[in-house]
């Protein structure tokens, strides 16, 4: 999740989060490892960013839109395990990928339902 937070971010807000980063392991808030662990994504995104950039402008549409999707979520769960818990997340998105899942069943029954009344 921390990875698709670091692509909103701006290449000149690479610094503050590595000096951030520095600054929150000085005082104890986050130990060394989570810091060692999200450099190395820093860095990473920071190598990546032109072929990442070259990647998703070859992507066909429908598959830029899914990829949208997907990403949509992952900030919906964030934002959601935040406010209310893990437990509670996993129980609304279940519902919300199966209401998803089932709608074109749905839609399809409709249909045969509306074709018997007629």
């Amino acid at each position: 999740m921390k990875e698709l937070l670091l692509l909103l971010l701006p290449d000149e807000a690479l610094p503050l989060i590595i000096a951030g980063l520095g600054i929150a392991l000085i005082l104890g808030i986050i130990n060394r490892r989570v810091v060692f662990n999200l450099l190395g994504i820093v860095i990473l995104f920071s190598l990546l960013s032109p072929f990442i950039d070259s990647l998703f402008e070859s992507l066909p549409l429908w598959l830029l839109l899914l990829l949208s999707l997907g990403f949509a979520f992952s900030i919906l769960k964030l934002v959601l395990n935040t406010v209310f818990g893990k437990e509670a997340t996993g129980n609304f998105l279940g519902r919300v990928l199966f209401e998803i899942f089932a709608l074109p069943f749905r839609c399809i029954g409709l249909l045969f339902r509306w074709r018997r009344r007629i």
